[in-house]
């Protein structure tokens, strides 16, 4: 007996500790945080849930990684993260010793289950990762992605086998073929696909030949199942139906659509393991168990608030659990009871907002509840729900008792903190209220909208005090008061397309004048804007850079660049020396005020930052994003290099540029770099980022120096727009002392003043243990001559005080005419090809403060690459050797460098978030017939653009980038929510993904 209950206690230890890379020590808010953040709140959100084959676990693909659940206690044991995007579908091997998973990232990846360790990541798919299956032999696993593949893959060596493609031809040429799902034959001989194009294909898994191809949906495959026998073939499509095909011949044999157990569509379909069971769900939030062999309605199971979107079966078949966004419910399969729910995941969040006391955090999430948490903790106080659609904003009164949110519902609600009571609802606007905020003395709420006004509210008395409506073109996206509450710095979206007159940019109202005192931008989308703590200083988004005013004088002090997409949210710590910046490029930003320096950069979100929020002690920094969770960052400890010192190495050792002041060489030239160090001890290893100005350098190469030992090898460099990242690492032996790590070079591309800054660097031993330096930057100073040849004022066609692609425009405008003209650059009577080059020959001149290329794409000056070339090619037809027209001629071969992609892109989408139209640019680096598909998130087709035959180069200017004015195909505006859309050029597609807020 006693034997036996040591064997009944190990089995129950085994169960529930078999996945435990992060229990023992902490709870799940801590797992796998980013370096510098203490707490998760919020798990993201559930696309896909699959049940280990013993049936002890259940994996759920999410927005941030896989979690993994004791099926018996429902308790979370780990948390699996490395997908730099939403993570789609999972699947265990068949000895549950792997698990495979596929994602937004494009990739597909193995991990150790066991110890949650990435085995592996497969980078082959160009497309968004939708479904990934294991064969039941655990040979071979499958991949399928939104770009018409599907690979097969070897299980051990994690090399190909086949690649399989949907793509059928020139009637398909300009369709992108969502591969939604894949599964595998019982006998592991038969792979099968199900896709947007309403079509299932077989394959033979060993030679990857096709076997069949067959049909009957209306709205996309959106999933299939094989029964245990492998004679049956289920399928769900979007318009609601249930199929039963011949796995073997593609005859179609029973539509189970008399019950439309799917609403308006089925996204999973799962047989049970004995095959008895057809398990459908859709859309319309229910589960329908059917008799696989009759097609008869078993059980319908009803209970999710949401649509289902993916079912399991326990190995047993007793148990089906479903999931749909926010939760997962497990029901028998004999009865249609239900037998337990969690439902503790969470949607994207939209806004987020600290207590004055720092007690209490609350998060506005897009299934329209408000989510109240410990300020320290992260633990869940309560759910407050009222809202009928998304809470785009909340804040918290002075006093910290009462919250108002402001949602898409149209509506302001207050609420009582304490006890979740809601107080008020405030109804007076038209249309999604986009903003809410306190003034600094906490008696007056504002909101603002997008039926374009600010209505103020007396907060005592919960009533309508005030409205500001002068813009009646604008879509208001965010307000904020000044310290003394006199006024507010707003910043709002054109709306044009309704009224008729362009709008939109960040202006300054005074409240008692009732007037607009400035304009700080005009005629440009912006979304969020905010005083500083003082009130001197306004930080608002102009694109993806962040611009600091002047309050007083509206004078531009800074310009904040490094975000590579729109600036969504900002915040100054109370001290005012910090400013927080929140991106749709999934990351968060420090900036230093007075300098404008880039501090830190904050990531691991894996959506798009929607919401920061400093602690009133400026201890705290939260950011709430898309991918449904709030991370609590530390800021006491912030610095540059994003970790924590290691205080046991010495503070004299230092990384340095060097030289650290130089003067710009010529354009065109070179300019090298040495990445020392100073006084170093133990060094086995490093890696450094170093930040350089676009406009005035173009990396060229770095290399690995001597420092480190003979057999150190060098990380391969990354280069991301700005920023270059360089890593080395020694397996045998240390250095000390002085040197340097690296070389880098650098092409000057404008002989102007920059500065190189150095983040994120990282010194190694031997054991792995890291410390942070201290780091000094470079200085590039602006030369003082100008070289001969050159005639400033003549080239300076518009007498703007610099020389750029305007000039060159503007002489390319006036060929061929003849008498006094500006254009005319060297007074010979007609303006002509000689004319321009020698303007182009200024772009490299000394001491010329402006960026050549600069203004290449500008939406009113855009220069195709035919204009260029044709320049280029004129101008050396006339074999002239003076030095400034060889220079030009110089100038003008980068400029056609730098309009002639070297690959084709699809890039994002501008603005974006955006209502009601938006720009997609891209380029092509061949011509190409062009086309751009639009499609929902549940994948229907919503509009194709037909662009026609295009040649090659960048199209990324609104007169040349692709326009979509958010309607579908019969003109109808579309619904608020996320959308995909998909770049066709010949062969090539890539997809990409945007945001309609309403």
């Amino acid at each position: 007996m006693k034997n036996t209950l040591v064997t009944i206690f190990l089995t129950l230890f085994l169960t529930l500790t078999l996945y435990l890379p992060n229990t023992i020590a902490q709870d799940y808010t801590k797992w796998n945080l980013p370096e510098g953040a203490n707490v998760r709140l919020g798990k993201g959100w559930i696309n896909q849930i699959a049940y280990s084959p013993d049936g002890t676990h259940l994996a759920v693909a999410s927005s941030i990684g896989i979690w993994m659940y004791n099926t018996n206690t429902l308790a979370e044991v780990s948390l699996f993260t490395g997908h730099t995007g939403y993570v789609n579908s999972v699947v265990f091997s068949p000895d549950g010793k792997k698990l495979v998973s596929g994602g937004v990232d494009t990739t597909v990846r193995i991990w150790d289950v066991r110890s949650g360790q990435l085995l592996q990541t497969l980078e082959e798919h160009t497309g968004i990762v939708l479904s990934v299956a294991f064969s039941p032999d655990g040979k071979v696993f499958a991949s399928s992605d939104t770009n018409n593949t599907i690979r097969l893959w070897d299980t051990h060596t994690f090399q190909t086998l086949h690649t399989l493609s949907t793509r059928e031809g020139y009637y398909y040429r300009n369709e992108t073929g969502w591969v939604y799902s894949v599964a595998f034959s019982s006998d592991s001989k038969v792979i099968a696909s199900g896709s947007r194009k309403n079509i299932i294909h077989t394959w033979d898994v060993s030679t990857g030949k096709l076997l069949y191809k067959f049909g009957q949906h209306d709205w996309g495959v959106k999933s299939i199942a094989f029964s245990s026998d492998g004679v049956t073939l289920a399928s769900g499509d979007g318009d609601g139906y249930v199929r039963l095909w011949g796995a073997r011949t593609g005859e179609h044999w029973q539509t189970l659509g008399r019950h439309r157990v799917g609403g308006t569509g089925v996204n999973s379909v799962i047989f049970s393991p004995d095959g008895k069971i057809l398990a459908s769900g859709g859309n319309n939030n229910k589960i329908g168990l059917w008799d696989a062999f009759t097609g008869e309605l078993l059980h319908t199971l009803e209970g999710h608030t949401s649509k289902v979107l993916s079912l399991s079966f326990s190995p047993d078949g007793r148990t089906c659990a479903s999931a749909s966004w926010k939760e997962v419910r497990f029901w028998n399969t004999q009865t249609g009871k239900q037998l337990s729910i969690f439902d503790s995941h969470t949607r994207s969040i939209n806004s987020v907002a600290i207590s004055a006391d720092g007690s209490t955090i609350a998060s506005g999430h897009q299934d329209g509840t408000i989510q109240l948490s410990d300020g320290t903790t992260g633990q869940h106080k309560q759910t407050l729900t009222g809202h009928t659609n998304w809470v785009n904003s909340v804040a918290f009164s002075l006093n910290g008792r009462t919250l108002a949110s402001g949602s898409q519902d149209e509506t302001v609600r207050l609420w009582n903190v304490a006890t979740g009571e809601h107080t008020q609802t405030l109804t007076e606007h038209k249309e999604p209220v986009q903003i809410v905020t306190f003034s600094s003395d906490g008696n007056i709420l504002a909101s603002g909208s997008l039926d374009n006004t600010i209505r103020l509210w007396d907060v005592a008395k919960g009533e309508y005090k005030q409205i500001i409506d002068a813009y009646a073109a604008d879509w208001i996206y965010s307000v904020d008061f000044s310290p003394d509450g006199q006024m507010l710095v707003i910043a709002s979206a054109d709306n044009s397309r309704y009224s008729g007159n362009a709008s939109g940019g960040t202006y300054l109202w005074h409240l008692r004048a009732e007037r607009r005192l400035r304009t700080f931008v005009n005629r440009t989308d912006t979304f969020t804007a905010a005083f500083s703590p003082d009130g001197n200083i306004i930080a608002g988004d102009v694109n993806n850079e962040i611009w600091l005013w002047n309050t007083r004088s509206g004078e531009l002090l800074q310009k904040l660049i490094g975000h590579r997409e729109n600036v969504l949210t900002l915040s100054f710590s109370p001290d005012g020396s910090t400013l927080a910046s929140g991106s749709a490029d999934n990351t968060i930003r420090l900036w230093d005020v007075s300098t404008g320096e880039h501090k830190q950069s904050l990531t691991r979100h894996v959506g798009n930052v929607t919401s920061v929020s400093f602690s009133s002690d400026g201890s705290t920094l939260a950011s709430g994003s898309l991918d449904g969770t709030v991370l609590l960052w530390d800021m006491t400890s912030s610095d540059t290099t994003n970790v924590t010192p290691n205080t046991s190495t010495s503070s004299k050792t230092t990384v340095t540029l060097s030289p650290a002041t130089v003067t710009s060489p010529a354009f065109g030239e070179q300019i090298t770099f040495l990445l020392k160090v100073t006084a170093g001890k133990n060094v086995a290893g490093y890696q450094a980022t170093v930040t350089f100005d676009t406009t005035a350098l173009r990396y060229v190469e770095s290399d690995n120096s001597n420092y480190l030992p003979a057999e150190a090898f060098a990380i391969p460099t990354t280069v991301k727009g700005n920023t270059v990242t360089l890593a080395a690492s020694s397996l045998a032996g240390q250095s000390n002392g002085d040197g340097t790590l690296a070389i880098i070079t650098f092409e000057v591309v404008d002989a102007k003043a920059s500065t190189l800054n150095l983040s994120n660097v990282l010194l190694t031993d031997s054991t792995g243990v890291s410390f942070a330096p201290q780091i000094v930057a470079a200085e590039i100073t602006e030369p003082q001559q100008q070289p001969e040849d050159v005639d400033f004022e003549k080239v300076d066609v518009n007498d703007d005080g610099v020389v750029d692609i305007v000039d060159l425009t503007l002489v390319a405008s006036n060929f061929g005419k003849q008498g006094e003209n500006d254009a005319d650059v060297n007074d010979d009577g007609v303006v002509n090809i000689v004319d321009l080059t020698l303007v182009a020959a200024a772009f490299g001149d000394f001491g010329l403060n402006f960026a050549p290329f600069a203004l290449v794409l500008d939406s009113e000056l855009a220069t195709t690459r035919q204009q260029v070339q044709q320049w280029l090619s004129e101008a050396r037809q006339l074999n002239l050797t003076d030095r400034a027209f060889q220079r030009g001629i110089a100038v003008l071969e980068q400029l056609l460098a730098a309009v002639t992609p070297k690959e084709t892109l699809l890039l994002p989408n501008y603005p974006n978030p955006f209502n009601p139209e938006t720009w997609i640019p891209y380029q092509l680096a061949t011509p190409a017939d062009v086309s751009i598909s639009i499609y929902a998130a549940d994948g229907k087709l919503v509009r194709r653009l037909e662009l026609g035959h295009q040649p090659v180069g960048i199209y990324e200017s609104r007169s040349r980038a692709a326009y979509w004015d958010g309607r579908n195909v019969l003109g109808e505006p579309v619904a608020s929510g996320l959308y995909f859309y998909t770049l066709t050029a010949d062969d090539f597609t890539a997809t990409r993904k945007m945001l309609i807020r309403k």
